[in-house]
């Protein structure tokens, strides 16, 4: 057997990070008397993308994201509001977040005792083990990383190198990265040395995509198949 390990990422990967993001955006803005709907999302992701971008890349620390995303787009449109506040009430809300990609729990299940199943992520630490917790789907990840507890991120190799500490240098032979983002995922498993799946438009993919899946059950050919 090629593969015996899966390292995946959570956010728009197994969990519908965009949906739960929207709905508790909604709900931090409604306390404050703010009507956000989809149009006031595409203008708020602008900022937040280009922010968890430049964190990608080593420009700016975590913490520095959170209220500064909200500062900026209050700015952008003329709102005086406190950016910490709708922070900590957004993250809240987002922690509540029960929205899944299709086949989620189907893929999980299928790979539950036959492949050791890794979460790796960037997000924050709360809302991801919150979520996860409220998710019903802890009992098919044998580990949980997060990126403020190992204190690097995705897409270093460091990450991926204190990732195979924990759970075996010798799995890195036969690990996979799946993800959906080319920046944190798949520059991520192409740093750590391993082959990578991109959960995405085929279109979207680029070269450092080995696999490409549109449906997450399509992962499962290529771990029982290679």
């Amino acid at each position: 057997m090629r593969f015996d390990t899966v390292l995946i990422d959570i956010d728009d990967t197994l969990f519908d990070f965009r949906k739960s993001s929207y709905q508790a955006l909604v709900k931090a803005f409604s306390e404050i008397g703010f009507s956000f709907g989809e149009q006031e999302m595409r203008e708020y992701e602008v900022f937040n993308n280009q922010m968890w971008k430049s964190f990608e890349l080593g420009e700016i620390e975590k913490d520095f994201i959170y209220a500064e995303r909200f500062r900026r787009y209050f700015a952008s449109i003329g709102l005086n509001a406190d950016p910490v506040e709708i922070n900590r009430r957004y993250l809240l809300a987002l922690a509540e977040g029960r929205n899944f990609m299709p086949h989620c729990r189907e893929l999980l299940q299928a790979l539950h005792g036959k492949y050791l199943v890794v979460v790796v992520t960037n997000g924050d630490t709360y809302a991801q083990e919150r979520r996860i917790e409220i998710s019903g789907m802890a009992q098919y990840f044998d580990h949980v990383f997060i990126s403020e507890q190992l204190g690097t991120k995705k897409p270093e190799k460091d990450f991926y190198d204190k990732v195979f500490q924990v759970i075996g240098p010798a799995r890195r032979e036969h690990a996979i990265m799946v993800g959906d983002s080319l920046s944190s995922d798949m520059q991520g498993g192409r740093n750590a040395g391993i082959p990578t799946c991109f959960y995405g438009k085929k279109e979207n993919a680029d070269e450092r995509c080995d696999y490409v899946i549109e449906d997450l059950l399509n992962l499962l050919p290529i771990l029982e198949n290679d």
